[in-house]
């Protein structure tokens, strides 16, 4: 663009050799199209002088504006309205002439193209076998590389575009077939579209021909379209097209739950775009498969598109997936099955090919996560069991803990990859947005108690009733305000149900994560710094106080979340040790929870075997009660029978249980 220093925009000539004069910034100019051309052309002289491209949609040449007027008699059946055949072949003449079409040339021919479509729809004796070519012939011309920036400006201000051509091909070769009897096949092979055409017997119908296709790009391309019959009558008209380089001109916008989304950055079409139609009156019932080579690399996670024209609140339709399946993919090729037939195209995501490191991150989280719900149960069974030996405030913080983790391990393992449907995997986003939020809270009580009981020594008010709860609900303020504010985006894509990494959401989980993670970091520090001042450690060998400060920290790392820092070098794809190492630590926590603070903790195993003790005195009253009962029961018999003692059976039992306890133990 031409700048001028006083912001104005200085003469321009444009590439159709318009003359611009000197404009003041932020004018729209509009001026009368020159040459062969009528209508008017726009331009907008922008801030700090700058030129706009021009706007050439209201200026068409003068020999597509008498091709109109020919169709327009043709569409009201006037008395010397020309025949199909002579507008097409008059507009492929203006169209395939080297001189380049402005933008309303290509605006207004695809406008023809679509009304000429409808007009045949319902005057099918109005087709003619030569109409085919020229019909192809017009269509290449009007996707030629030179007009895509035209057609690009169209998508952008949100007019029909390139689907209004798009859309005359389909509904002119639905009814095309219609032009011959018996079987044929009439292929159209350009430079930028094939068209096959045709009615066949065959059970099977594969498109393109390979034996009139051999030099042409459709048979590089890797696209092909297989149609198997189920139940169809003798003679089956079809109809196949295939556009070279149009896929980057449909607008990004994707249907889903019956709502229009954009998914510019999301998804790219990365297919040729292909058509299908079948003759509904002759097979109703039939599998239609594609295969569609990729033209982009770098991409993955296919989904199979169709256009649908008919998209609601939209001015030239939508992409959408219903009623595809994709059947199989790679990295050159996807395979999609439909039941319907329409515009096909392949839609994936502008990301790597999933690394072949997936699988095994996959399968030692999931084992991981399943021995950790394990232990985690074992270690609360556990606790409850002995809860009178162990009950204290850290115990209660370690229960809550375990609950929380498992209710994390088990609602990853089962939702995670439940993308199927989006309200589902929102909400399952939001249930572990809130649940591992819970779990660093809980993380953070557990240092807390242990730095209080490092600085106060013997702590004698407990806080875990105002401590526990807070842990709770603060989490659910956090989730509360984060999908308030976000309306919920964010949560959930089509990947994982969980945040999505594109977005500042995300740190409404990190920044949490961080400052828990950095201040239970500073509670080791203090903590294993307190524990090796102390007199008791003083007298010991430099090998006895680094044995005590490794098993110290091997205790308290499993409940403060530290091995989630690994997460943070896990990032960087080329490091993958540290993937694999923060898979395998952080899907065992369970585990190593049990380890440290039920079998290998001293509590736990003073609180064992003060139940085992206990539980063996208990026993042991029971026999030597049975002993004594039996004892007496003997006696009692024998003064019954001497007449010098009477008691009932229930009397006697009770007396001597408690003549035993107080005999025995003296209570």
């Amino acid at each position: 663009m031409i700048v001028d220093s006083i912001h104005h925009c200085a003469d321009n000539l444009d590439r159709f050799d318009t003359k611009w004069n000197r404009t003041v910034e932020n004018t729209l100019v509009t001026v009368t199209c020159t040459g062969e051309y009528t209508g008017t052309v726009s331009r907008n002289c922008s801030s700090g002088g700058m030129w706009n491209e021009p706007d050439y949609t209201q200026c068409i040449s003068k020999s597509i504006k008498n091709i109109k007027t020919q169709l327009d008699k043709l569409l009201a059946e006037d008395s010397e309205f020309p025949l199909v055949s002579t507008i097409l072949g008059n507009l492929e003449n203006v169209t395939s002439a080297n001189n380049e079409l402005r933008t309303g040339d290509l605006v207004t021919a695809s406008a023809l193209l679509e009304d000429i479509a409808k007009y045949v729809t319902n005057h099918t004796d109005k087709i003619s076998v030569d109409q085919l070519e020229n019909f192809g012939s017009i269509c290449n011309d009007l996707l030629e590389e030179k007009y895509h920036q035209s057609w690009e400006e169209q998508k952008d201000k949100g007019t029909s575009g390139i689907t209004t051509v798009v859309k005359a091909v389909t509904d002119y070769n639905s009814v095309f077939h219609n032009v011959l009897d018996g079987e044929f096949s009439m292929l159209v092979n350009k430079e930028n579209i094939v068209i096959e055409v045709g009615k066949t017997s065959s059970a099977e119908i594969i498109v393109p021909d390979r034996l009139q296709t051999n030099d042409s790009w459709i048979v590089d391309s890797g696209t092909e379209m297989k149609l198997k019959k189920n139940s169809c009558s003798d003679l089956t008209g079809y109809s196949c097209t295939f556009y070279r380089n149009i896929s980057s001109l449909f607008p990004k916008q994707l249907l889903l739950n019956r709502e229009v989304q954009p998914f510019d950055g999301i998804y790219d079409v990365n297919s040729i775009i292909a058509d299908v139609s079948i003759e509904a009156e002759s097979c109703s019932d039939y599998s239609l498969d594609l295969r569609f080579g990729h033209v982009l690399g770098n991409h993955s996670r296919p989904v199979c598109g169709f256009w649908e024209f008919n998209a609601s609140n939209t001015v030239n339709g939508a992409w959408s997936s219903f009623g595809s399946l994709v059947v199989d993919s790679t990295d050159s090729y996807t395979i999609c099955e439909y039941n319907h037939t329409t515009n096909f195209a392949i839609l994936m995501s502008p990301e790597r090919t999933p690394s072949p490191d997936n699988f095994p991150f996959s399968l030692i989280s999931a084992i991981g996560c399943a021995i950790s719900i394990l232990f985690l149960f074992i270690t609360i069974v556990v606790h409850l069991v002995l809860w009178r030996y162990v009950r204290t405030d850290r115990s209660k913080t370690l229960m809550n803990l375990c609950v929380a983790l498992i209710l994390s391990y088990v609602l990853f393992l089962a939702g995670i990859t439940r993308t199927e449907n989006k309200a589902v995997c929102t909400a399952i986003a939001v249930a572990l947005h809130y649940m591992f939020l819970t779990d660093f809270a809980l993380m953070l009580a557990e240092g807390i108690l242990i730095v209080r009981m490092v600085i106060i020594v013997f702590p004698t008010k407990s806080i875990v009733h105002w401590l526990l709860p807070t842990c709770w609900v603060v989490p659910g303020i956090i989730v509360g305000i984060s999908a308030g504010v976000t309306k919920l985006n964010g949560y959930g894509n089509e990947q994982f149900c969980w945040l999505t990494l594109d977005s500042n959401l995300i740190w409404a989980f990190i920044g949490p994560a961080l400052i828990v993670i950095l201040i239970n970091f500073v509670i080791i520090v203090l903590t294993v710094h307190k524990m090796m001042t102390t007199k008791g450690l003083a007298r010991k060998t430099l090998e006895e106080k680094s044995r005590i400060g490794i098993e110290s920290i091997c205790v308290i790392l499993p409940l403060f979340g530290i091995t989630w820092v690994l997460g943070a070098f896990s990032v960087n794809e080329d490091l993958v040790m540290f993937q694999y190492l923060f898979a395998i630590f952080n899907s065992l926590q369970g585990l190593f929870i049990c380890l440290f603070h039920c079998f290998f903790n001293k509590q736990v195993k003073q609180g064992y075997y003060h139940f085992q003790r206990r539980r063996k005195a208990n026993w042991s009253n029971i026999v030597v009660s049975t002993d004594t009962s039996n004892y007496y029961t003997h006696t009692r018999q024998q003064r019954n029978s001497n007449g010098i003692f009477t008691q009932s059976k229930e009397q006697e039992n009770g007396t001597t249980y408690r003549y035993a306890s107080q005999s025995l133990y003296g209570n």
